[in-house]
This record gives C-alpha cells, sequence and structure tokens, in this order.
C-alpha cells in the first residue's frame, strides 16, 4: 500500500483548517466585542466597524455598473437583505451588552434552527425538516431555557442582571437569531437570482451603516475618535472581513458533515475564551448549558446533513457567500 501524498494530505487539511481558524476568530471577536460595548454605545461601533467592511467589499468588488444592475434587478431581495443584516449585527451587540458571550451566543445559535424551521415553513415550503430536526429542536430550546434560567437568578459568569437588562438581551437576542434566519434565505434567493457573492457582500450593509449613524446621532452615543478607539475599529472591522472570507474559501474546501462538527465547537470555544476577560466569572451552569446546546445542535445538524447526502445532488451552481452561521450572524 502506499502512503498518501503528503502535499495532497496538507491539501484536505487548508478547508477545515480555515473553518476552524473561523470559529476560533469569531469566539475571540464576540468576547472582545462583548467588553468593548461596556464603555462604547453598540451603534457608534457597528457604525464605524462596518464602515471599514463597507469599503473594503466595494472596493473588492470592481465593476461597479454590473453591482448597480444586479442590485437593481432584484430589489426588493437587496432591501430584505439588508434589513435583515442590520438587525441581525446591532442586536447581538446589544445583547453582549447585557449577558455573558457565551450565554448569548448559545441563545442565539439554539434559536436559528428552532427559527429556521419556522420561518423556512412560509419561505421555503418545499424544505421540510426531519424528526429528527424537530427533536433536536426541542432539546435546544431546553439548553436554552435552562442558561436563561440561570442567568436570570445571577448564576451566569457575569453574575446578576436587572429583570430590564434580562429582558432587553433576550429580546435581542430573539431579533438577532430571526435576522440571521431571515439573511440566510435571502442569500439563496440572491444567489438562485443570478447575483454574485462579492456583489452581495458589497451591498449587504448600506442600510446598516445609515441607521446605526441615525441612531447615535439622535441618542448622542458618540465616544471619541481617539488612536485606540480608531483601531479597535480599523482592527475588528478588518477582522470581521477576513473572517467571513475565511469561511467562505473553507466551507468550499470542507465536507458538510466536517464544517457542522467544527461549528459545534463555536460556543465551547467562546466559553473557553472568556477566560482572558476578568469581568467574566466561569460558571459551571453556562458550561452545563452549552455542552447540552452544542450536543443537540450537532445532533440535529448531522442528521440534516445525512438526510442531504441521501437526497438527489442538484446541478451545481455558484456558491452563495458566507452568511452569520456563527454565533453573531453567521
Amino acid at each position: 500500500m502506499t502512503s498518501p501524498d503528503p502535499a495532497r494530505r496538507a491539501g484536505t487539511l487548508v478547508g477545515p483548517l480555515l473553518v476552524l481558524s473561523y470559529c476560533v476568530a469569531n469566539s475571540v471577536k464576540s468576547v472582545v466585542e462583548g467588553r468593548l460595548v461596556q464603555d462604547i454605545s453598540p451603534e457608534f461601533y457597528a457604525f464605524n466597524a462596518f464602515f471599514v467592511i463597507q469599503v473594503l467589499y466595494l472596493a473588492l468588488c470592481r465593476d461597479h455598473r454590473a453591482l448597480l444592475a444586479a442590485v437593481r434587478r432584484c430589489l426588493p431581495d437587496v432591501l430584505a437583505y439588508n434589513v435583515t443584516t442590520t438587525l441581525s449585527w446591532v442586536a447581538v451587540l446589544y445583547a453582549l451588552r447585557v449577558f455573558e458571550p457565551a450565554v448569548t451566543n448559545s441563545l442565539i445559535v439554539g434559536m436559528v434552527p428552532v427559527l429556521t424551521i419556522l420561518i423556512g415553513g412560509r419561505l421555503r415550503p418545499q424544505a421540510r425538516p426531519s424528526r429528527t430536526e424537530v427533536l433536536s429542536s426541542l432539546g435546544v430550546l431546553a439548553s436554552m431555557g435552562y442558561l436563561a434560567a440561570m442567568t436570570l437568578t445571577g448564576s451566569s459568569g457575569t453574575g446578576s442582571v436587572s429583570a430590564g437588562g434580562f429582558v432587553l438581551g433576550v429580546v435581542a437576542s430573539v431579533v438577532t437569531a430571526a435576522a440571521v434566519a431571515g439573511n440566510t434565505f435571502y442569500t439563496k434567493r440572491l444567489g438562485e437570482a443570478g447575483m454574485k457573492p462579492g456583489q452581495m457582500m458589497a451591498c449587504r450593509f448600506p442600510l446598516l451603516l445609515v441607521s446605526t449613524l441615525v441612531l447615535f446621532l439622535v441618542r448622542g452615543s458618540a465616544a471619541p475618535y481617539s488612536a485606540v478607539n480608531v483601531t479597535l475599529f480599523l482592527v475588528l472591522g478588518l477582522g470581521v472581513a477576513g473572517t467571513l472570507l475565511l469561511l467562505q474559501v473553507g466551507i468550499t474546501r470542507t465536507e458538510p458533515m466536517t464544517v457542522s462538527l467544527l461549528f459545534g465547537s463555536n460556543l465551547i470555544l467562546t466559553f473557553a475564551i472568556q477566560f482572558f476577560d476578568p469581568r467574566i466569572d466561569q460558571s459551571v451552569h453556562t458550561l452545563i448549558g452549552v455542552l447540552l446546546l452544542t450536543g443537540f445542535i450537532l445532533w440535529g445538524s448531522l442528521s440534516g446533513v445525512r438526510q442531504a447526502a441521501g437526497a438527489d445532488r442538484e446541478p451545481p451552481r455558484a456558491p452563495a457567500p458566507a452568511t452569520d452561521t456563527s454565533p453573531h450572524r453567521s
């Protein structure tokens, strides 16, 4: 028997390593953003970080005439794509302001498959969930209930939270999850309508920029443009764009089941990285909730991957851009 070609073996590791790198980077970003929005308003941070991202993606999409034509052709779905993008990114920052990152990400990641089943029946009636996917979603709901109860009783890593703060965190997490689920469907629609991944990313953030600009001007919540703040906006903005690129390239080089398994590590990674944030005490209740939720998500994901593998293959088409399936946002 001949041993595998080292170059080929290394090539097969590139995709999983890119996806894993995305998971690690996204977990780090959640913890950093959770700390950052304690001092800077979410809308002011979002405006500046996504201004960097928008400029970068417009620069990468060089054919602006074709971009404008694609936007005109798909205008209703592009508008919906902007609305779901704005809601998902702004709401998660408000959730991170009151909940610890591992709990925030768990609530969002847990609600996405549940909402996907509920919304999917309306937007894509041909896609029906399996029995295992429904059962795993119920397990996810129970795990989220446990995490929410522990947070309300002050047993999470950030200690006690006011009733108003708890309601704000839950509502913001639900809005984020619903927006992420909707964003996934509109990404598919735009892809099916012929819009290229680069064009989608280039037209994804205008509404977010306008709405956050208006919000921080009306609220008077702008922070000084100090050297530290500008550096953070640049690093985190480029970091978001970079992690999305890692995910995009990694998914195209990785088997779906491997992607699901790697995504399953996201919540555990976030919990581990919280050790580096001194404002958060590690909570055994959060760890139990995260492990239970991760297990149910992996069960449902693997069932979905096996179901897809057994279905008839569709004709190949261009890959869609990475959506925020990870804690924030996918």
